[in-house]
């Protein structure tokens, strides 16, 4: 699989969109998909670090000054725009002159700067695209659409924004965290007790000095038995006033340039930090933070998870000043409940979300698959799959269930194996895709099956169906198996007759027209 990443970083743009892109690039290529990237040489564009990792990346040149002024200075239609540093249309065609003639699977896009015209540009150039958003503020001509933030009422928010086709993959579930946030997540306990370590960090860039704010501030409190860790990127354009204010401070320790924040979020008590993408690896280590936002996009997300209880908003970075900042440490430090605290936040975010989202975007029609029965703790998803809008249309009750009635018929089930099988099957790295159902009828045992949204397209229906049969031919063998389908579904049809199962047409369930698939065991081995 030939994967292309379009991202940019710079001292504008910080670098938590080619940070996020790296870690996802890693576990896809681990799964063995080719990695390269299209980066432009803004300053602080992070090129080397690419290269360090074992990427390909082809570096864009940067305008002339004259086009960035004119772009800077209004003449542009997104909000962003300026970010590019050329216009959407000179951005396309060099982006299609560095891919070349190769075929690529994927272009990942992660740019507040492109939209669906850019998008659509690039369509004759890739099989399928997908895009790193967090502001839902343009439009998206994608196959796949990842938005890993906390917002309120997250999933309606790309409703106009990308076709009903789209897959979208919402909410800190697919955050992109480094693997070793998921090595770390289930050895964390919670916090307890006193705060005796606080970690600072704004950003690669962090323009507005909130860190020079935060040691001022820190300082202040006067409570040398307290250590305040404070990281900053060594090209950061206050980094001279940060190393002057920690010098000869004994509790003040100063960090440049660190593979991961992780160890310092693990020894931390407390963090204060901007709300991006660090929120997520601050929850996922159970780690309770004050929050200053330092763009607009940051607002609604801090907005939530300062309503859940995850994080302390501050405000905005123009409105926190050193008292402000003061006064929110002095009641952090003598606040009860730090322990729940910790454990809301751990329980937020699992660290698995690089590679749900790797096992997503690597899906195949020879993807390995592999069944296991259902359980109780399997009620949420198998909901989610019952109720998707495909499978309900497909259904012959189309109505949507209610989860009280999902959750009578679903532990009646269960507390009654000898007549209902249910199986949810997963890929080698553990990611659901779908679920295939065997209930004892008068007419033999009838399958129901679903494919996740993430999973259609990619001819999977048939390995779906192979991996749930080989498990429940175990325990029951010689049985009479057959499925009712609509006779306009026709992925279904072609997924029954790719097993050999025989057609049998029948005209049932109130004058509507369906198909009867018929297959004994045994068929499938000859």
């Amino acid at each position: 699989m030939n994967i292309v990443f379009r991202v940019d970083a710079s001292l504008d743009i910080g670098s938590g969109h080619v940070m996020r892109c790296l870690t996802l690039a890693k576990y896809l290529s681990e799964l063995g998909a080719k990695i390269s990237f299209i980066i432009r040489e803004h300053p602080g564009n992070l090129l080397e670090l690419i290269r360090a990792r074992g990427f390909n990346p082809v570096a864009l040149p940067l305008p002339d000054a004259e086009s960035r002024e004119f772009l800077s200075e209004g003449g542009c239609a997104l909000n962003h725009d300026s970010w590019l540093g050329t216009d959407w249309q000179s951005d396309a065609e060099q982006s299609r002159a560095a891919i070349s003639d190769e075929k690529v699977d994927w272009l990942i896009v992660d740019h507040y700067a492109l939209d669906a015209r850019w998008e659509s540009a690039m369509r004759p150039f890739c099989e399928k695209i997908m895009v790193i958003d967090d502001l839902a503020d343009r439009d998206h001509d994608c196959d796949l659409l990842l938005d890993q933030n906390l917002i309120a009422e997250m999933d309606y928010r790309y409703d106009i924004r990308v076709s009903p086709d789209c897959v979208r993959l919402l909410g800190p579930g697919y955050a992109l965290l480094q693997s070793k946030y998921a090595e770390l997540h289930p050895r964390t306990p919670p916090r307890t007790g006193s705060v005796q370590r606080i970690l600072a960090y704004f950003g690669g860039a962090d323009k507005h000095n909130l860190t020079g704010r935060t040691i001022r501030a820190f300082c202040t409190l006067d409570r040398p038995d307290i250590t305040l860790d404070v990281v900053i990127n060594p090209a950061s354009p206050n980094a001279a006033d940060v190393r002057e204010l920690t010098k000869n401070r004994s509790n003040i320790i100063l960090h440049e340039t660190l593979p991961s924040l992780a160890p310092l979020m693990l020894k931390a008590d407390l963090a204060i930090g901007a709300g991006g993408a660090t929120s997520w690896e601050r929850c996922c280590l159970g780690l309770p933070s004050l929050i200053i936002t330092i763009a607009e996009n940051q607002k609604p997300i801090a907005a939530e998870l300062d309503r859940q209880r995850l994080a302390r908003w501050l405000g905005h970075h123009d409105t926190v000043n050193e008292f402000s900042l003061t006064t929110a440490l002095k009641d952090t430090l003598v606040a009860e409940g730090m322990a729940d605290w910790s454990n809301r936040c751990r329980n937020a975010v699992d660290a698995k979300g690089a590679e749900r989202v790797a096992s997503i975007v690597s899906l195949k029609s020879n993807t390995p698959l592999k069944a296991r029965p259902a359980s109780v703790d399997d009620e949420e998803l198998l909901l989610k799959w019952v109720n998707d809008p495909l499978v309900r249309q497909n259904s012959f009750n189309s109505e949507v269930i209610a989860p009280e009635e999902h959750r009578a018929w679903l532990y009646k089930r269960l507390r009654d194996p000898d007549n209902c099988s249910i199986y949810i099957v997963e890929t080698a790295e553990g990611l659901p895709i779908g679920q295939v159902r065997f209930e004892l009828t008068d007419d033999g045992w009838e399958i129901g099956f679903a494919l996740d949204a993430v999973a259609r397209g990619r001819g999977l229906g048939k390995n779906l169906l192979q991996a749930a049969m080989k498990v429940f031919r175990q325990s029951i063998s010689g049985a009479l198996v057959f499925g009712k389908v609509k006779k306009d579904n026709l992925p279904s049809q072609k997924v029954f007759e790719g097993l050999t199962f025989a057609p049998e047409e029948e005209k049932k369930r109130g004058g509507e027209q369906g198909y009867r698939y018929l297959l004994r065991f045994g068929q499938l081995d000859e």
